[in-house]
């Protein structure tokens, strides 16, 4: 085997074996959050039988970090995970350095695309307070088995005058998968979704402490 080809190799090979440990990392990482909260959009799917919330402390008030909610999605600010595993999976996200004025113009009824295909719709929008995206009006490529409803909510709130200038945030999917099937698939997925939801948060704080 020559050496471009021993490249391709060694970087396939690492490729796999990178999101194997990512895999097996996120099987361990449970979501902290209390699923029986009432949060906003809750209601979008309310036979949910797949529920995660994952909740986090971030130090900034929410007012600094509304701006890098409402400007996530694919082809605006991206999702602030991990850039390496979105790079190998082929999605073509950039995550956003900094908060974008073109992008922080998001109204109830607009499109936030996760992939090129692929997009939600803005169902719940309360400034500074909780953004929350639904399957409902959403897009996706035919036979792409996205066969469930979906609400993502992105909650923010400041809990006492004891933790000034941190808020807390909230993160809750609700699925309510079609077919035995569907519910099979979303549960595989879950692992690496959970990681992903880490690496948002992971990347929030890094971007508002900057």
């Amino acid at each position: 085997m020559d050496r471009p080809q021993n490249r391709i190799a060694l970087l396939a090979t690492t490729g796999v074996g990178l999101l194997g440990a990512l895999a097996l990392t996120a099987r361990v990482l449970r979501p902290r959050g209390d699923d029986s909260l009432p949060l906003p959009g809750d209601d979008l799917v309310p036979g949910a039988t797949i529920v995660e919330t994952h909740q986090a402390r971030i130090d900034a008030p929410a007012a600094e970090v509304w701006p890098w909610l409402v400007q996530m999605g694919y082809g605006r600010g991206g999702f602030y995970s991990f850039d390496l595993l979105e790079r190998l999976a082929g999605v073509g996200i950039t995550n956003a350095r900094r908060i974008e004025s073109r992008w922080q113009d998001l109204a109830v009824g607009d499109r936030v695309r996760l992939a090129a295909d692929v997009a939600l719709t803005v169902a719940r929008l309360e400034p500074g307070r909780c953004l929350v995206l639904s399957s409902d009006g959403g897009a996706a490529p035919s036979g792409a088995a996205m066969d469930f409803d979906f609400s993502w909510a992105f909650v923010l709130d400041e809990p006492d005058s004891r933790d000034s200038g941190r808020c807390r945030l909230r993160i809750r999917e609700r699925y309510l998968p079609h077919r035995g099937a569907t519910t099979a698939v979303v549960r595989a997925v879950r692992p690496v979704a959970r990681l992903m939801t880490r690496g948002t948060v992971r990347g929030l704080r890094r971007r508002v402490r900057a």
